[in-house]
């Protein structure tokens, strides 16, 4: 577990609200306009392994980017509601000497944009806390028949542990295990970086879209897999924020995949914090949440809008 809890003292709808994160699954739900994406990315901005001492400075994660939670891919200020020091959030992490408390402020004397960054300090670095991150938005779901650019691309090797990992829990989550993946090809273009199956009937052009989900996601656990085995003890664990999980996949997938979540977050320390819509999956993980033996693991909150608020009901039963 990396967060344990958050307390929103201030941001768009939130005022004085806090919870309590699972220690390995974080699930967000609530109506459309309740503020699960701006949620996800309170949680996730501060982390960054943009420290030049840390010993994974200069690594990037195979889905893209770096191991950060990119501000623009999570929100568009608006020049009349989101102005300097309207925004403030505190984040309890495990290990950590203090609170982390980000607020916002102005980009420079002459640029009243704002950026996010530790309060009370401005000190080059201090703005992020030294932990990698993978945040995972709805652009990972650009069809891949759309997506003119995207090509196979060789730059990305995979072991032959990483590809047989892969070619199981995408046949398990996916629920074809009579499927023989022939091969498994690195893509990329603008909109993304993902993996492509090959078998004996269709090759990775013809992927579904849920297959590129699942090709997706399973490549940033891979990441956190690699840099696990590379540095030992000197890595700590990492986040991965996924926004809105369930999307393109089959019901009966949904619950496979969340399955297989739950069982990697404890195997590489991964906290993994996503939204959803999928009634299945909500009904799984508020079955874990009140399984007395788990239930620190798993955590359902849900957004409730009342008037212009949104109010945070966490250890919300199904019903």
């Amino acid at each position: 577990m990396i967060i344990n809890r958050i307390d929103i003292k201030k941001f768009r709808g939130f005022q004085d609200v806090s919870f309590q994160l699972g220690t390995a699954l974080t699930v967000v739900a609530g109506q459309n306009g309740t503020q699960k994406t701006t949620l996800l990315g309170m949680l996730s901005q501060p982390f960054s392994l943009s420290d030049k001492t840390n010993p994974m400075y200069g690594e990037k994660p195979l889905s893209g980017g770096n191991y950060r939670s990119s501000f623009a891919e999570k929100f568009k200020l608006s020049e009349v509601f989101d102005t300097v020091r309207n925004h403030e959030w505190t984040l309890n992490v495990n290990g950590a000497d203090a609170d982390f408390t980000v607020e916002s402020i102005a980009r420079s004397s002459t640029d009243e944009n704002i950026r996010f960054w530790r309060k009370g300090t401005r000190a080059k670095g201090s703005g992020y806390i030294q932990m990698p991150v993978i945040y995972l938005s709805l652009s990972r779901l650009f069809p891949i028949g759309e997506d003119n650019g995207i090509n196979s691309n060789g730059e990305i090797t995979l072991t032959n542990a990483e590809l047989d990992f892969f070619k199981e829990w995408h046949n398990k989550i996916l629920l074809t295990p009579a499927s023989e993946l022939t091969s498994v090809e690195y893509l990329s273009s603008k909109q993304k970086n993902t993996l492509g199956v090959n078998t004996a009937s269709y090759d990775w052009k013809m992927n579904s879209a849920g297959q590129d989900n699942i090709g997706k996601i399973l490549l940033s656990i891979i990441s956190f897999q690699r840099l696990k085995n590379k540095y030992g003890n000197k890595y700590k664990g990492g986040i991965l924020a996924i926004d809105e999980l369930d999307t393109t996949l089959y019901p009966a997938s949904q619950i496979k995949l969340i399955e297989a979540l739950r069982k990697f977050s404890s195997q590489f320390n991964i906290q993994i914090i996503f939204t959803t819509h999928s009634l299945g999956i909500l009904e799984k993980c508020c079955e874990w949440q009140d399984d007395k033996k788990i239930s620190m693991q798993v955590k359902v909150v849900y957004l409730h809008k009342i008037d212009n608020d949104v109010k945070i009901l966490d250890g919300i039963t199904f019903d």
